[in-house]
């Protein structure tokens, strides 16, 4: 089965800081089908903005790159995020050395983008899909 959020709606995400990891949890938007509930979980996480929170959040689709496009892409806004906030992170401080670490580390980027609301960026080792089954009611 090939797992996507095209569509689907943002139900929550949670950031646990300590364990680098971001969870995406959302459901497959009403139709004929039955409701699909379908998390995806970054792991490794190294930073992240995510913004335009709409608070009914409609996902058009999750795109995978390179350290190396992302940095292309988003240097400026990671300098200025780390000179203003300390954020992502002390490998943030150089751009010259930050490509290395995020290499080292195996990192990645993931540009979430909507048809509605929330959209940004992860940089993250690694990012699963999968389908939740049996979810409780209060989730929903």
């Amino acid at each position: 089965m090939n797992l996507s959020i095209h569509d689907n709606l943002l139900i929550s995400y949670e950031v646990q800081c300590d364990a680098r990891t971001i969870t995406l949890r959302t459901k497959s938007p009403a139709g004929d089908e039955p409701t699909k509930f379908v998390n995806v979980v970054f792991v490794g996480v190294e930073g992240y903005r995510l913004e335009n929170d709409a608070f009914g959040n409609i996902i058009f689709g999750l795109d995978t790159i390179s350290a190396e496009e992302f940095l292309a892409e988003y240097r400026s806004e990671i300098a200025e995020s780390y000179s203003s906030a300390g954020s992502p992170g002390p490998w943030a401080a150089n751009s010259e050395s930050a490509l290395a670490h995020l290499q080292r580390q195996g990192t990645q980027g993931f540009i979430l983008s909507s048809s509605y609301g929330l959209s940004g960026w992860v940089l993250a080792h690694d990012a699963s899909i999968f389908l939740v089954e049996n979810l409780p009611s209060a989730n929903r």
